[in-house]
């Protein structure tokens, strides 16, 4: 169930970047989805909505999404 979540998760940053909204702390989407991403790749957990922690291999497929998202917020602008 948990790699389930996070999959829709990735999916979604990969499908609809505009629907997130990053700042220092945390990625949040439009639909109420909040991800602790403020201690870097080992801190990441799903907030919102319910607490979630993520293993070693979801933090890093996190990551690289979170990292899509940026640069991709970058371009944007």
């Amino acid at each position: 169930m948990r790699a389930d979540n996070l999959n829709v998760i990735l999916h979604n940053m990969a499908r609809n970047p505009d629907d997130w909204r990053l700042d220092e702390f945390h990625a949040f989407h439009k639909s109420g989805v909040k991800i602790w991403i403020g201690n870097g790749v080992f801190g990441y957990h799903i907030e919102k909505p319910e607490y979630q922690e993520l293993g070693l291999i979801e933090r890093f497929k996190l990551h690289q999404q979170i990292n899509l998202l940026i640069e991709n917020k970058k371009t944007a602008t």
